[in-house]
């Protein structure tokens, strides 16, 4: 009988046990890092801030780049200034005998045209090898320029004055907005002036000046026809001077010193 309750307490033991270990929690099984689900991104509809700078910059114009704005007021009549469109191109100073100076220059145009290019090149052909060889050139007593800046209007006078007084020289008349040449008819349109008048003015000036000075020398009469001839005033280039008139630099034949010359007459 004891024998038989023994071995039941046995089984009841084992039972037990068998039944504990059914209810250990299950160990995890690992998970690898490729087996998690990864997140997804939807696109942003809003622009980086560069992109937006970017985008500011094309539409806004104080935001502009400096670059860009300082292109557009250079080009503005209301901005410009005259260093923005000339400067020296050769300059020199001569110590005279007599202890004075001579100070010569020529200009460059700083336009960005092929009309000021033709004219940097004509003014360096004409005057260029002067400052190469001054000494070769010491019969020039002045060579300088002008120049002035009016509304949208560039006007250039370079006077080249040699022994015996006679002045030569060139001048021209630019638009600073596109960098065109503008011709005497053209200056006349766009300065409100109309240009037969300007014409007519400019002869009877011309006409005042020639004969005030030059009516008394003997065989001159054909070289008086020849200056006062219409196809020489209407060749003559027209600028704008220090008073904002309209002035011509006009072709000048006389029996007396080397023949021709060039002289500025006003035309209004």
């Amino acid at each position: 009988m004891k024998r038989l309750l023994a071995l039941l307490l046995a089984g009841v033991l084992a039972a037990s046990a068998l039944s504990a270990c059914s209810f250990l929690p299950k160990k995890a099984k690992p998970t690898s890092p490729t087996d998690a689900p990864l997140p997804t991104y939807a696109p942003s509809s809003k622009p980086s801030k560069s992109e937006k700078a970017k985008d500011d910059e094309k539409h806004d114009p104080d935001v502009a780049s400096s670059a860009a704005r300082d292109e557009e007021m250079k080009n503005d009549p209301a901005t410009a200034v005259i260093s923005d469109y000339i400067k020296d191109a050769k300059e020199s100073v001569i110590i005279l005998p007599g202890g004075g100076e001579k100070r010569c220059a020529i200009p460059e145009i700083l336009l960005d045209s092929s009309d000021a290019k033709a004219a940097n090149a004509e003014i360096m052909e004409k005057y260029g090898d002067y400052f190469n060889d001054p000494e070769g050139h010491n019969y020039v007593i002045e060579l300088n320029y002008e120049a002035h800046l009016y509304d949208r209007f560039l006007s250039v006078y370079i006077k080249e004055k040699v022994d015996g007084g006679n002045s030569l020289g060139l001048c021209y008349c630019f638009d600073i907005t596109d960098g065109s040449e503008l011709s005497a008819e053209k200056l006349c349109s766009m300065t409100e002036h109309d240009y037969n008048t300007v014409i007519g003015t400019l002869k009877t000036n011309l006409t005042s000046y020639y004969d005030e000075k030059y009516s008394k020398l003997p065989g001159n009469d054909e070289e008086r026809s020849k200056t006062l001839a219409d196809s020489n005033i209407k060749a003559s280039k027209m600028f704008l001077n220090d008073s904002r008139e309209l002035t011509a630099m006009v072709q000048i034949y006389a029996a007396v010193g080397g023949g021709r010359w060039v002289e500025t007459i006003p035309a209004e």
